[in-house]
């Protein structure tokens, strides 16, 4: 069985999967269409990444409240 304490609904894999996407699309933007500094790069892989985790969190607790009877 899988662990309950790592999953988000399908609904919730949607939302990740759009967010990957609209951060893949982002990024390449500024990478290929903008003459940042490393440090400008660096700033968005961060952000992004607190981002991400924040959703995932909010996804999974979701999930794990709507598991409760």
């Amino acid at each position: 069985m899988v662990n309950p304490k790592q999953q988000v609904s399908s609904r919730g894999i949607r939302i990740l999967g759009l967010f990957v996407l609209v951060y893949l699309l982002i990024g390449s933007y500024i990478y290929f269409y903008m003459d940042l500094p490393v440090l400008a790069y660096v700033a968005y892989g961060v952000v992004s990444w607190l981002g991400g985790m924040v959703l995932f969190y909010r996804l999974h607790t979701n999930y794990m409240a709507n598991l409760e009877p």
